[in-house]
């Protein structure tokens, strides 16, 4: 019996979490995420993709990958990759541990990360360790429907700033409930 209420408790949790507050679904992801919350970290979704982007403001392609767990606390487990592709305009490539994860005023998600990052071009040798930066996914799909953000304190003085705006031109990014 113990255990019959158990598997109810926690089924009860889930269905609360994955419903969310009406409204709540993240863009193209086919269903509803609920904002983190207080409480026991429980799995309420996995996001995975990759394949190549294009920088929307012309500074070329890049090549990107991405394995996260987001829980209902807030936190988050996995990695973001992206590499810009020979001959771009840069930024860099960036790559780190995802940390946490938020919903922004348009109920996008956002994954914040700690990584590392090789400006280029003329970033020879130099490799900024432990930078925080943000992934904002504002929609989830393949070529052409995909996009996502990049922002850092990239800027004067370490200003945050979005230095990559990126569509998918191949692969994909997926959400699923979990």
């Amino acid at each position: 019996m113990r255990r019959l209420m158990s598997a109810f408790s926690v089924a009860a949790i889930l269905v609360g979490v994955l419903a969310g507050p009406a409204g709540a679904a993240a863009p193209g992801a086919g269903g509803a995420i609920a904002a983190p919350h207080a409480g026991p970290a429980v799995l309420v979704a996995t996001i995975n993709g990759g394949g190549t982007a294009n920088m929307d403001d012309g500074q070329g392609r890049s090549v990107f990958g991405l394995g996260v767990k987001l829980f209902s606390d807030g936190s988050a487990s996995g990695q973001f990759d992206c590499v810009d592709q020979n001959g771009d305009a840069g930024p860099g490539n960036i790559w780190g541990a995802v940390t946490s994860w938020s919903l922004d005023d348009h109920r996008n998600i956002v994954l914040n990360i700690v990584g590392k990052f090789h400006p280029i071009p003329g970033g020879r040798g130099l490799l900024f360790r432990d930078v925080p930066f943000a992934v904002t996914i504002q929609q989830f799909g393949g070529a052409g429907v995909g996009h996502w953000t990049l922002a850092g304190p990239f800027g004067p003085n370490g200003a945050w700033v979005t230095v990559c705006f990126e569509t998918l031109i191949s692969g994909q990014i997926v959400m699923r409930a979990a």
